[in-house]
């Protein structure tokens, strides 16, 4: 018969032992709950269609992408397609000083075999004397004049060729009132 000297004994050898552990595992409870909900992040990069065949990644299409960042003339930037065949830029353009402002934009990249034909068209509602243009490989082209009549701007995307396109604004007064800018992105 074990005497209650040595059931007490055991008692005190066993709570050394599973203590320690018992409170491991109770913490475990709390901290992997808490790591993986703290390693959660949002998707916030654009989901592309790709073709997964042993390995290898394509794609055959041409793809537009918003650089984004901040500035201080352009805020609020999106990007939204606009049927099979074109994207819409909106930007706000916030008021400003008569000066050259420029910030890379959108990043297109043909992933095609082809030669792909970009026409640009961007306007604001109201002109306010401020000549609004892209550079794309160091190219200057003109969407809107300073009277805000604008025009339409063709590129050749060759195959296979990454542009990065950026928007310049030059005001030749002050802006005293932010503005909404759109532009439709064919591709054809």
């Amino acid at each position: 018969m074990i005497t209650k000297n040595k059931q007490s004994k055991v008692r005190n050898l066993l709570g050394k032992f599973l203590e320690p552990i018992a409170l491991g595992v109770l913490a475990l409870l709390f901290i992997i709950p808490t790591l993986t909900v703290i390693n959660l992040e949002p998707i916030t990069k654009n989901i592309r269609e790709f073709t997964d065949v042993l390995g290898v990644a394509t794609n055959s299409k041409v793809i537009v992408d918003l650089v984004g960042g901040t500035h201080e003339v352009l805020s609020v930037e999106k990007i939204s397609k606009n049927g099979d065949s074109g994207y819409i830029y909106n930007a706000m353009l916030t008021q400003r000083e008569s000066d050259f402002y420029s910030k890379p934009i959108l990043q297109i990249g043909n992933n095609t075999d082809e030669e792909k034909i970009l026409t640009f068209l961007g306007t604001t509602l109201n002109p306010t004397r401020s000549e609004i243009g892209l550079i794309i490989n160091d190219q200057v082209y003109t969407l809107q004049h300073s009277t805000g009549q604008s025009e339409s701007v063709e590129i050749l995307l060759k195959p296979r060729a990454t542009y990065d396109i950026y928007l310049t604004i030059e005001s030749l007064v002050g802006v005293q009132f932010s503005e909404e800018f759109e532009m439709k992105i064919g591709i054809r």
